[in-house]
């Protein structure tokens, strides 16, 4: 629970309906509440949106009010905040947050989405107060790409994925929570209908930090997902994206130290988190297609650098695929037979019987001409 003063009061009454029993998170656009629905008291997460720097709480300590320079931008995120819930609600997985009502009122507007029971991974990490075990991270991973599939299959980003927002239910389900961040994707264009860039420092990958909204992609979150990874299969602080693009290592073990994980899954968290956003997987199908097909475990490791790259005229640039090992090739023969040698190179008996002949003919000439002239 946050104890933001510009939250809305515990007992406020929202749409006739949600009761507000406490506050959950807040950012620089949006504050979500725990509430009650009626009549049944079901519990549910509300998201409201909230400029810090346009926004501000009245005298009634509910109505949210527009600084004077930013009411036309208000306004306009406020519609396009209604266009996203429509995306969202469309998104039906058992690993994703279920988004299901948006409403207008006290000056701003809110949607609605089921409260998680559970615990976050990164709170779960805290209490551990020791890494995973790859065997539970994978079990993370494969439900993680299942709602990164599914939110990207709704042409969406979720641009704020991190422990912190990864619910790990009762049931031993992980869920996928805070879609505030979410935003439009069309292919070959990048992010749209922007109300905020909401992020979280070192998941959030270069293009985001750097505001490249044409640059965002499923590719992004893919960073942030490789972020988690190393989070949990290491208990250590996540490094900047300006450590890994420092660090000139093949496998980035300055930036990324991970003793204790194997060599496929530093692969994976390598090529995940690469700062080169076109060199990351483009698609889960992807990682998928690359985790069904794991390197050998028994073979030599052999990791490209990230930071080189040939680009062949004419050929279709394809994302790259995190590099496999590669056996030792095999030794060649220190010693090699000899080499044959053709018949003109060889010399002819013959040839060397007239040659033998012509230096006594000319030695027996000379010794006449010698003896006549004296």
């Amino acid at each position: 629970m946050t104890n933001d003063k510009s939250m809305l009061p515990i007992g406020t009454v929202l749409n006739g309906r949600y009761i507000i029993r406490g506050h959950l998170s807040s950012g620089g656009f949006g504050k979500t509440y725990l509430a009650v629905c009626r009549p049944q008291n079901t519990k549910v997460a509300i998201k409201e949106f909230f400029m810090t720097s346009a926004n501000f709480r009245d005298a009634d300590g509910v109505s949210v009010s527009t600084n004077r320079n930013y009411t036309q931008q208000f306004c306009e995120q406020i519609v396009k905040f209604r266009k996203e819930y429509e995306r969202l609600r469309l998104i039906s997985n058992v690993h994703v947050v279920n988004v299901y009502d948006c409403f207008e009122e006290n000056g701003t507007a809110y949607y609605v989405m089921d409260f998680v029971e559970g615990t976050n991974l990164e709170e779960y990490l805290k209490k551990r107060n020791a890494p995973y075990t790859e065997i539970a991270v994978y079990n993370y991973l494969k439900q993680i790409l299942d709602g990164l599939k599914a939110i990207h299959s709704k042409d969406l980003l979720h641009l704020d994925l991190k422990p912190a927002n990864i619910m790990k239910t009762p049931n031993g389900y992980v869920k996928l929570i805070d879609l505030g961040a979410s935003k439009d994707y069309i292919g070959g264009v990048g992010a749209t209908m922007f109300t905020g860039v909401a992020l979280t420092e070192r998941y959030a990958p270069p293009e985001q930090v750097d505001g490249s909204f044409d640059k965002l992609g499923p590719w992004s979150d893919f960073y942030a997902l490789g972020a988690t990874l190393y989070r949990l299969l290491t208990n250590r602080v996540v490094p900047t994206y300006t450590s890994l693009y420092e660090d000139h290592t093949r496998d980035k073990h300055i930036a990324l130290p991970m003793p204790n994980v194997s060599d496929k899954t530093k692969l994976l968290i390598v090529w995940l988190m690469n700062t080169d956003r076109t060199r990351r997987p483009q698609s889960v199908d992807d990682i998928l297609q690359w985790l069904r097909n794991p390197p050998a475990q028994d073979q030599e490791v052999t990791i490209q650098d990230p930071e080189v790259t040939i680009n062949v005229p004419g050929e279709e640039k394809r994302p790259q695929q995190p590099p496999t090992p590669q056996p030792r090739p095999t030794p060649r023969p220190t010693s090699q037979p000899p080499t044959p040698v053709s018949q003109n190179d060889k010399f002819s008996l013959l040839g060397c019987f007239y040659m033998i002949i012509m230096i006594v003919i000319g030695y027996i000439v000379g010794t006449i001409i010698i003896k006549a002239l004296l």
